[in-house]
């Protein structure tokens, strides 16, 4: 099972404050805390203004590389940060998520695609919004006419 710590995420009023401040201390005891609990992946989410993301996950990353060994959970809605964030990290982890709206899998999947070890988490979700069923999920264009997903190690 998979389990992916959450808790590095700047929409959280505490993280946001420690993300403002760059009190690298508190990532770090974030990061060591969700090991302990037994995350397969450690989240990084910074929740700041687009301008700022890349540089602010570079930073975060390294403050969480410092503590542990756990891959990394590269998580922004922005798929040109993803293309470079995901860059930060010393081992393949995972990038959370892409999704079918806009350009984000032309953008997403290729480097994906040239760097062996990283996963995806794949929203089922267009530019009309996130459907209502799992019927209508598995309609949604573009992830069935150009991809296929396998299983992990196949």
């Amino acid at each position: 099972m998979i389990i992916i710590g959450e808790k590095i995420n700047g929409s959280i009023p505490a993280v946001a404050e420690a993300i403002a401040r760059r009190d690298a201390a508190f990532i770090k005891e974030r990061a060591l805390a969700q090991e302990k609990a037994g995350a397969t992946f450690i989240d990084c989410c910074a929740s700041v203004p687009e301008t700022e993301e890349v540089e602010t996950l570079h930073w975060m990353i390294d403050c969480i590389q410092e503590v542990t060994d756990l891959p990394i959970a590269v998580d922004s809605p922005s798929a040109d940060v993803l293309t470079k964030a995901w860059k930060f990290c010393k081992k393949p982890g995972l990038i959370n998520s892409v999704s079918g709206e806009g350009d984000k899998i032309d953008k997403i999947f290729p480097v994906l695609a040239e760097n062996k070890g990283w996963q995806v988490i794949a929203l089922l979700s267009d530019d009309t919004g996130i459907p209502k069923n799992a019927a209508d999920r598995l309609k949604v264009p573009g992830w069935t006419a150009r991809f296929w997903i396998r299983p992990t190690g196949t």
